[in-house]
């Protein structure tokens, strides 16, 4: 799978957003990211990576808008997501721009039936 360049926004009151990239790696989605002044983008934080294993998750959803897309990644507590930065306690919204939404989906799909093949396999053990 390719990689998915992403934006997180509106971060502390709308001043902060997080630029990005999800891939997917065996079992895991890594992020790298950094954060960013949302209003003059005068600063930026260093780079960083965070590696969360599917197993954290319960589901992803893709929603396509006219001009971009969001996925939205579902996890199963609130320490699900680690220091990935967001505004909700156990849900990432991972704004992405229209020309990558084909990899969105696909991310989303695939993971997804992952997901539910690992839950197969907890039931039937």
């Amino acid at each position: 799978m390719r990689s998915l360049p992403f934006s997180i926004e509106n971060l502390n009151g709308g001043f902060m957003k997080v630029e990005g990239i999800l891939r997917v790696e065996g079992e895991n989605l890594v992020f790298e990211f950094q954060k960013k002044d949302a209003v003059v983008e005068a600063y930026q934080s260093e780079l960083r990576t965070e590696t969360i294993p599917l197993s954290e998750l319960d589901m992803l959803e893709y929603k396509k808008g006219w001009f971009s897309g969001k996925l939205i990644l579902h996890g199963k507590r609130a320490s699900s997501f680690g220091d990935l930065p967001g505004k909700e306690l156990t849900e990432r919204v991972l704004k992405v721009k229209r020309k990558h939404r084909n990899v969105a989906a696909s991310i989303s799909s695939n993971l997804n039936l992952k997901l539910s093949e690992q839950k197969l396999n907890e039931l039937e053990d």
